[in-house]
């Protein structure tokens, strides 16, 4: 598979050269990062004795899973030309939503550097090779996600439309790897070093909600019947909207309508993206590399700041109330300063926070609000049990960043069971990050729904935390921020999605029947039901679980 998608590329060597790179070393370079990725392993599958595991193909029809989503949006249109805007508008903003939250780490890489920059390689090779390599995965992707949208197209709008479909999927790729260039640019030329490290993961934060707010709000404002006879109107303004170009395109070759119109649109759909790419190639290239390295400087001249011994009180309180050995406390302290610093882990575990909050108010406050109504429902369930992404993001989040040769210190810690680290690893975490935003709008909860559904936040609350523990301690034994964050994760994540929530879903519904077709204060019974369950994990299952022989599987120390 990798030397047909490398074969891929000979037509176009010519191009390629004229970018001031040089062909055979391009080649060479993006064989090796598509052999890398092939034979990476993830947190699900890994053992020492497998050594080569196809993601690319996993990835795939994992993928094609996901298109089927479109669907529910898709099905209905009528207009091919809307249908096709918005098939490539959703595949265009899953695309920036990987390159924010993926291929960030791809792109600002310069751990390569070391090796690679010593050796005769010609002008913008590495660069070039760099934003190929995202390319493919996004090519890829799109081409996945639009396998469901293409089989409908077939039924709705004929072959020949669907074809056309295809085909404008590439430039649609390369038109919004140069946007994300262009912005990464601006973003590099405001700020340098530790500052621009920061800012990148806020805006990786910020985009990623925005995002999830423009879905939901989307979803919940539209009226479905509204989406079946939904014909886009083409104003001046829509000749410069990229999935107009693509749809326009895709509408003039299937019905041969060929009027100043299409050609505009034709135009655009194969000049425009020809454009980007030459000049991402042949300009901006040269310009992110030399930032790139401005950045690498910037990492060795930082200064190091000053660490705050004094602990606060929050910090004692959440020690006190969740931690009880002198072993798991240090554990827990030493996890609590690591997860303040890890950015990988902000940047994962943030924006499904931001999630969350959309999830909450958007589906109780878009339709026909009233307060009345709505203190009246039980839509506080909904509010807390939403929490339940947490359990999800986050242990997985623990097992992503930077020190995946450093895992001997974690190997040398004086514990008599590993199971001690890893329980204060996945506590600091939860308390950190989760159980103050949890209290905020816990808080809210009760000020809406009254005090009386005080029980019912303590017993989301147990839920949530049963099941992160549980998902931490069944997924890889993984040392905390030692496995690199794999570009290709779209089938586990989906896995622990579907393992994760449809249980919690369940126990959602069961709290539901207690409160309505039960006796009085009957929620009552799950506080104990669930604290011994946690109990259990924490005090039996996870010493079970987790011991010396089976971490030294799964971790390597060189």
């Amino acid at each position: 598979m990798i030397n047909f998608i490398l074969s891929l590329f000979s037509p176009f060597r010519r191009f390629i050269e004229t970018m001031g790179a040089d062909y055979n070393q391009f080649i060479s370079i993006l064989k090796l990062k598509l052999t890398q990725d092939d034979r990476r392993v993830t947190g699900l599958t890994k053992t020492k004795d497998q050594n080569h595991v196809k993601m690319l193909v996993k990835q795939s029809f994992s993928q094609i899973f996901m298109g089927l989503i479109f669907i529910i949006i898709l099905g209905t249109i009528k207009s091919p030309f809307t249908y096709f805007y918005f098939a490539h508008l959703l595949v265009m903003i899953l695309m920036a939503m990987m390159i924010v939250s993926e291929f960030t780490t791809i792109l600002f890489d310069t751990s390569e550097n070391t090796i690679i920059q010593p050796l005769p390689i010609k002008g913008n090779t590495i660069g070039l090779a760099r934003s190929a390599h995202v390319f493919i995965y996004l090519t890829m992707m799109a081409f996945n996600l639009s396998v469901p949208s293409f089989i409908v197209a077939i039924f709705k709008f004929g072959i020949g439309s669907a074809l056309a479909f295809v085909f404008t999927i590439f430039p649609n790729v390369l038109f919004t790897l140069f946007l994300s260039n262009i912005l990464y640019l601006v973003i590099m030329r405001i700020a340098s070093g530790e500052r621009l490290k920061s800012i990148l993961m806020y805006f990786q934060i910020i985009v990623a909600i925005l995002f999830m707010a423009g879905y939901q709000l989307g979803v919940n404002m539209i009226d479905r019947s509204v989406i079946t006879n939904m014909v886009l109107p083409v104003h001046w303004y829509t000749f410069f909207i990229p999935p107009a170009f693509f749809s326009g395109f895709i509408e003039a070759i299937s019905t041969q309508n060929f009027d100043l119109q299409h050609f505009i649109f034709i135009t655009e759909a194969l000049i425009v993206p020809a454009i980007a790419i030459y000049l991402t190639g042949k300009y901006l290239t040269p310009v992110f590399n030399q930032k790139l390295m401005d950045l690498e400087q910037g990492d060795r001249t930082s200064k190091v700041k000053a660490e705050n011994t004094r602990e606060n009180l929050w910090f004692r309180t959440m020690e006190s109330l969740f931690v009880y050995s002198a072993e798991e406390k240090a554990a827990f302290k030493l996890m609590w300063k690591m997860t303040g610093r890890e950015r990988i882990l902000k940047q994962t575990l943030l924006p499904s926070i931001g999630y969350i909050l959309f999830m909450i108010v958007v589906p109780i406050f878009s339709k026909g609000f009233s307060f009345s109504t709505l203190v009246e429902s039980d839509k506080f369930l909904l509010v807390l049990y939403v929490f339940i992404i947490v359990a999800v993001t986050l242990p997985g989040a623990l097992l992503t960043g930077n020190n995946q040769h450093e895992t001997w210190i974690f190997k040398s810690i004086p514990l008599s069971t590993p199971a001690i680290f890893f329980k204060g690893s996945i506590k600091a975490a939860f308390v950190r990050f989760f159980i103050p935003l949890y209290l905020m709008v816990g808080t809210v909860v009760c000020s809406i729904w009254g005090i009386r559904v005080l029980p019912d936040v303590l017993i989301a609350l147990q839920v949530i935390y049963l099941f992160t523990i549980l998902h931490y301690y069944l997924q890889h034994l993984g040392f905390p921020f030692s496995m690199e964050k794999v570009t290709l994760q779209g089938s586990t994540s989906l896995l622990k999605f579907l393992i994760i929530t449809i249980p919690t879903v369940a126990l959602g519904f069961f709290h539901w029947f207690l409160l309505h077709h039960w006796f009085s204060f009957a929620n009552l019974m799950l506080i104990p039901l669930y604290a011994g369950a946690i109990l259990y994990v924490n005090r039996i299952f996870v010493y079970k679980k987790i011991t010396w022989q089976k971490v030294d599987q799964m971790n390597s120390y060189s």
